[in-house]
């Protein structure tokens, strides 16, 4: 049974009727529905996952955010079972995966710099504060997003840990975000 969190806690559902906004707790982390379409509703994590993460090993974007390092440490049980408590309700994405990072689009709009993804900003990424996440005992950091550098061949974006947009080399270590897809009703 899931608990969903509204407005600071007033009411509590567990029908999996979500909506933009909704918090649920998962293990120690909180996670915020961003959306809500009818393969489920996205869920972002409020906060970092306790490690850093590099995108690559290597310096490199070669085959973007699919065939990157990243990609296969959230596919890893290590990372999985953090999201044990609602693993029956998660709904893969279209490659398969239960978690993934967000897209540039998502939490900026339109970006020219990267390579597009077709996707939209959530609605609650226009307010700069819900771009901005730390590491449990760490202060303001910077976490990645899958886009690619159009002009490099070795930068992702990421999120500056001021809410605004940049990016860096692939083989650095920065924040993760997962997002993950819960089912509806």
């Amino acid at each position: 049974m899931m608990k969903v969190l509204r407005k600071q806690e007033v009411s509590i559902q567990t029908t999996g009727e979500f909506k933009v906004g909704d918090q649920i707790q998962i293990g120690k982390y909180t996670a915020t529905c961003q959306k809500v379409t009818r393969k489920g509703a996205l869920f972002l994590l409020d906060q970092y996952l306790d490690e850093v993460f590099k995108m690559n090993r290597e310096n490199t974007n070669e085959g973007g955010y699919e065939a990157s390092d990243l990609r296969k440490e959230l596919r890893e049980n290590s990372v999985l079972e953090i999201f044990d408590s609602v693993r029956e309700m998660m709904v893969p994405f279209k490659n398969g995966d239960l978690l993934r990072i967000p897209y540039a689009e998502e939490f900026f709009g339109d970006v020219d710099s990267y390579e597009p993804s077709g996707k939209k900003q959530w609605p609650l990424m226009e307010n700069r504060k819900n771009r901005i996440a730390i590491r449990e005992g760490e202060a303001y950091e910077w976490g990645w997003l899958q886009n690619k550098l159009k002009s490099s061949g070795t930068y992702f974006a990421n999120v500056h840990g001021y809410g605004t947009t940049n990016y860096d080399n692939a083989s650095n270590s920065y924040g993760v975000r997962p997002v993950l897809r819960l089912r509806l009703g």
